[in-house]
């Protein structure tokens, strides 16, 4: 994986939204992307909250193998760096298996609300 934090600094929301969830291409009903990329040289470090239609979830969760569970809370609260993102009431968490991160280790998970409309993504890989 290309480092997120060296991309981030040039790109678009959009784009590191797409890089850190590992998709080709972002459903057309997403919106309101905001990312906060913290500037570390040693890790990669990425926060993005988002907004799509229920029925395109699905298709933003492709790009890793995540396993699925009932989770509360305030989603940010799930960010490392929350500044900037949207607030939401999180009903549910995917976190990404932690065989796809190497010996390093690291974690992607996405809370999303009851709703299925608002979405957080925070990705750590060291």
């Amino acid at each position: 994986m290309a480092s997120i934090t060296a991309i981030s600094l040039y790109d678009t929301p959009a784009r590191t939204l797409r890089s850190v969830l590992q998709i080709e291409e972002l459903p057309a009903s997403v919106s309101n992307v905001k990312c906060v990329v913290p500037l570390v040289m040693t890790d990669d470090l990425a926060s993005c909250s988002f907004q799509v239609e229920p029925y395109d979830m699905v298709s933003t969760l492709v790009g890793w193998r995540f396993s699925g569970e009932n989770e509360r809370g305030n989603s940010l609260d799930f960010a490392y760096d929350p500044a900037d993102l949207t607030q939401f009431k999180v009903d549910y968490i995917y976190r990404a298996d932690k065989d796809q991160f190497g010996p390093a280790g690291g974690h992607v998970i996405v809370v999303i609300d009851k709703d299925r409309r608002n979405a957080l993504v925070d990705l750590y890989i060291e």
